[in-house]
């Protein structure tokens, strides 16, 4: 697999594109398929989510067989698909605030292109976006969070989408993702390696930033895993038709 993502940047030249320009043209991207909505699938969104979640999820196994057992957050990015992953949904936040300002959006919407855009700013503005990429495993779930409201599905497609959107929104977004938060939190709270220097790529607000953003994202992510079992139950039991309501507004 390493060989593999390296031929690739040969190929394409990865090395050579910054965080900057990569965000810009997922951002045009983007905005070209904004229009292009069929079948109820919002495609903009549902190429955001592979993107980010797949490539995120190859990175991951990438870094799990081939980097080194005594690896620290310093170490930097395996390939240049880990430094460029981050700036792809660095330029879905910028879509989002561009989105919500020209169409005048309600400030959810506006508030989670900011959200977006800042996480992911901060961490490729400091050429560490390496630490936050395995947290795109969150992505993974929005893709079947896409198919919900797809109007070509049947019934039982429908739950099959719904079963995976379930599987893979608790597994990456309350079991797996937490626990990589958690530990980097020992790391550079509770260890104190931030102070005694062994970590020099950390700004030293890096710790605090790092427990504000996992707070922020871990509680909205526990908030959303109690609406999803409410709508689950409501599925099954029979209240609510399969292909009926799926948008999580209703708890």
């Amino acid at each position: 697999m390493l060989e593999s993502l390296h031929a690739i940047d040969e190929a394409l030249g990865l090395s050579n594109w910054t965080s900057r320009q990569i965000a810009i043209i997922t951002a045009i991207t983007l905005g070209l398929l904004y229009r292009h909505e069929k079948w109820g699938i919002r495609w903009y969104s549902l190429l955001h989510a592979i993107l980010s979640g797949y490539l995120s999820l190859i990175c991951v196994w990438t870094s799990y067989h081939h980097a080194p057992s005594s690896a620290t957050l310093c170490d930097g990015p395996l390939t240049s698909l880990h430094r460029i992953t981050p700036a792809i949904t660095l330029g879905y936040g910028l879509f989002d605030i561009l989105e919500a300002m020209l169409k005048s959006l309600p400030r959810d919407f506006l508030l989670h292109g900011v959200a977006t855009f800042g996480v992911m700013a901060y961490f490729c503005e400091y050429h560490i976006p390496e630490i936050v990429l395995p947290f795109l495993l969150m992505e993974i779930s929005t893709v079947h969070l896409v198919f919900m409201k797809a109007t070509n599905f049947s019934e039982q497609m429908v739950g099959v989408n719904m079963a995976m959107f379930v599987l893979t929104f608790f597994f990456f977004r309350l079991m797996v993702c937490p626990y990589l938060w958690w530990q980097i939190v020992k790391t550079t709270l509770l260890d104190g390696d931030v102070e005694e220097g062994s970590l020099p790529c950390l700004p030293w607000h890096f710790k605090y930033f790092w427990l504000l953003f996992g707070l922020i994202f871990n509680g909205l992510n526990s908030y959303w895993g109690v609406k999803i079992i409410l709508k689950v139950l409501r599925k099954v039991t029979g209240k609510e038709k399969m292909k009926e309501g799926n948008s999580l507004k209703e708890s």
